[in-house]
């Protein structure tokens, strides 16, 4: 006598449960990538103009000339430049020494304003609104630092942001020419990413 093979696969409702688990795992799931992804992006602009400013500095030591670093574009798109200020053999005005276009949609607000040394207030607690006082950069001289001369005129702070929120950076930049990325979320007492 034949004995009767045992089925292999699945139910229906077996098939059913498991794609229900499926769509709500990623369901669940997509908010949270898509937050990481815009995290993701306001960081990478972020890093990418404290790098701009810190090669700004770096290039004005090394030329031993003003060296300026402009955010370029008035949208607030995270896109900047470095240039000499002054035409010389070593370092003409008409070509840029390095630029950068950005690729995510991250958004840029910067301040004139010097950042105040005291700790209270806050001054990183209120964002800056993207496309503030843009286009503006900021001039590094032969000592890498910001001439004094040029006070209330170069960025001292940026704001980076996004219209789909995400994660606020703040980059500062001293009088001292000291180029700083922190995240304002953060006490500076509790970890050095802070801000204040």
């Amino acid at each position: 006598m034949l004995k009767p093979r045992r089925q292999l696969g699945f139910t229906l409702l077996e098939l059913m449960i498991g794609i229900a688990i499926i769509a709500l795992v990623l369901g669940l799931g997509i908010p949270t990538l898509q937050q990481w992804m815009q995290d993701s992006q306001n960081r990478r602009a972020a890093e990418s103009i404290a790098n701009g400013l810190q090669m700004a500095r770096s290039e004005a030591v090394g030329r031993n000339a003003l060296v300026r670093f402009d955010l370029t574009n008035a949208n607030g798109v995270a896109d900047w430049k470095v240039t000499c200020v002054n035409d010389m053999p070593s370092c003409p005005t008409a070509t840029p020494i390095r630029t950068y276009v950005s690729s995510g949609n991250a958004r840029v607000g910067v301040s004139k304003i010097v950042v105040p040394a005291a700790p209270a207030p806050d001054p990183f607690a209120a964002a800056i609104a993207y496309t503030t006082e843009l286009p503006a950069g900021v001039t590094f001289n032969g000592l890498g630092r910001v001439p004094t001369t040029n006070a209330g005129a170069d960025i001292t702070r940026i704001d980076v942001t996004a219209d789909q929120g995400g994660k606020r950076f703040v980059v500062t930049v001293s009088n001292t020419g000291q180029v700083r990325m922190c995240d304002p979320s953060v006490k500076l007492s509790v970890t050095p990413q802070g801000c204040r």
